[in-house]
């Protein structure tokens, strides 16, 4: 007669998409460090269009897989056609229980200046909030060789920042600039 197993709950994968370079290596860094658990295919990061990240998206959920996608939502203010195809894009996912939505406005590193400074202001682009976290990463730049060593990650982790960070993005959701990642780390964090 065998014994019976016990019944242990088996963990969901999860699968990190995303837009660019930067995404691809902060995330990579995060599992690393922090240990977290979940999949990334560095080949999807490479500056994906919409149509690219949402076909991704469609095979991983085929494959009853837990997808977050993380993206620069000011592609969208760019041309109407974009914006049309983000809103579009956003409204087919945002109450998919399988699925969550990680954008930030104007781009990442408003999500990366939250852990530094407790801040909602409008930046006019990318490049005015890339500067304003210069004044706390002086040296970041988004080129590889800058983003594929982990110092900068740990730089942002120290002390708590960013669980600071989470606090800040989630009060100031839906504001001029927001990032919705700190929903990807609580996802994360509890796998």
């Amino acid at each position: 007669m065998r014994k019976a197993r016990k019944n242990t709950a088996t963990r969901q994968v999860i699968h990190i998409v995303g837009e660019g370079l930067t995404e691809l290596f902060y995330f990579s860094h995060l599992k690393k460090i922090l240990g977290y658990r979940y999949s990334i295919s560095p080949r999807l990061f490479e500056n994906n269009s919409i149509e690219k990240i949402e076909k991704k998206i469609k095979e991983l959920l085929d494959e009853d897989v837990f997808v977050i996608c993380v993206f620069d939502a000011d592609v969208s203010r760019r041309s109407d056609a974009e914006n049309k195809k983000m809103v579009s894009f956003k409204k087919k996912y945002e109450n998919n229980p399988n699925v969550i939505l990680c954008d930030s406005l104007q781009s990442i590193e408003y999500w990366f200046l939250l852990h530094f400074e407790d801040t909602c202001r409008h930046f006019q682009d990318s490049a005015a909030t890339e500067r304003a976290l210069k004044q706390y990463l002086p040296t970041y730049d988004k080129t590889r060789k800058y983003l594929e060593k982990d110092k900068w990650v740990k730089e942002m982790l120290a002390g708590s920042k960013m669980d600071k960070a989470c606090e800040l993005a989630e009060k100031y959701k839906g504001r001029d600039s927001y990032s919705e990642i700190y929903k990807a780390i609580k996802k994360v964090s509890q796998n």
